[in-house]
């Protein structure tokens, strides 16, 4: 291994392990000012991140103030991968932190589809354990291989999908081919985390349109035709967090009818567009949005050509 290559390996492990590991073990008002130090640094894996979030966002919304967007971006993936180690640091199911407050209530019994999005929200399997409900997460494999180079990011996944299992109580669903699972795991009164934000060319199932940001984009049906099937709720989830990131709110909202999938992934897009629109710098998967909008309008024009060839 080159010396180059020691070095990007060495600061993936100061900020992907190192730092969160110090602000777990503090108190979290001493945690927060130690991450928010480390997040004004324009530099480190998370800094890539936000420039790629940076050089979409503001064609979508109107945001002035670029070092502030990527400074709280920042903040917010050192925020979740703390978040990581504090769970994996505490053995009590049920437990989650004094800064993060539940707002809402899971259904009390049998199983339910908890629908999120590509934002900070690790506290989900533990506030689901602290209403006795098991979790099984949806997820592609993570590989060795998809990270030769990157060892330090490849057992990071490792850890996260451990704590994962643990928490849910549940073995990851890897796609594809997850429906039996999903569909015992919901037989059996589990909880199954689904994120829905995902564009067409990772889920190409079923795409139904929604608006999005200003844009005609597509959510593909996937779990919500598992969960008609299944005769289950869609539950949405998201986090809210105060204006400086000290604190956030970890809120649950009303059971969806999965009977109407149309109407049910327009309510989850209104969700995320309102989410988005609050806080830009806590979505993720800005980087996606490009191709996801291209593909949208592809998916809408090979819908429409046999209509009109029928004309």
């Amino acid at each position: 291994m080159s010396l180059k290559s020691l070095r990007k390996e060495f600061v993936e492990l100061w900020y992907f392990i190192c730092i969160p590991a110090v602000a777990a073990l503090l108190p979290w008002k001493l945690a927060w000012r130690w991450l928010r130090w480390w997040a004004l640094r324009e530099s480190g894996p998370f800094d890539e991140s936000a420039r790629a979030a940076w050089a979409v966002a503001p064609q979508h919304l109107p945001i002035e103030d670029g070092a502030r967007f990527r400074a709280r971006m920042r903040l917010l993936w050192l925020i979740d991968y703390t978040d990581l180690l504090l769970s994996a640091m505490r053995r009590r199911r049920s437990w989650y932190p004094w800064h993060v407050q539940r707002v809402g209530e899971w259904p009390r019994q049998g199983g339910f589809i908890a629908a999120g999005f590509h934002a900070p929200a690790y506290w989900l399997f533990r506030m689901l354990a602290e209403s006795n409900h098991d979790c099984m997460t949806i997820s592609v494999r993570w590989e060795r291989k998809d990270f030769i180079g990157h060892p330090v990011r490849y057992w990071h996944g490792r850890l996260r999908y451990w704590d994962m299992r643990r928490l849910g109580r549940q073995p990851i669903a890897y796609r594809p081919g997850v429906k039996d699972k999903i569909k015992r795991a919901l037989a059996d009164g589990a909880a199954v985390l689904s994120l829905v934000d995902v564009p067409p060319r990772m889920a190409p199932n079923a795409p139904y349109p929604v608006r999005l940001l200003d844009h005609d984009l597509s959510f593909t049906e996937g779990v919500v035709a598992i969960a008609r099937e299944a005769n289950v709720p869609i539950v949405p989830f998201w986090v809210e967090f105060d204006e400086d990131l000290r604190t956030r709110k970890f809120c649950i909202g009303e059971p969806l009818d999965a009977s109407d999938p149309a109407a049910t992934l327009s309510a989850l897009a209104q969700i995320l567009d309102r989410q988005v629109r609050r806080m830009p710098e806590s979505w993720f998967f800005w980087p996606e949005l490009p191709r996801w909008i291209a593909d949208a309008t592809a998916v809408r024009s090979a819908a429409a050509t046999p209509h009109e060839s029928q004309a």
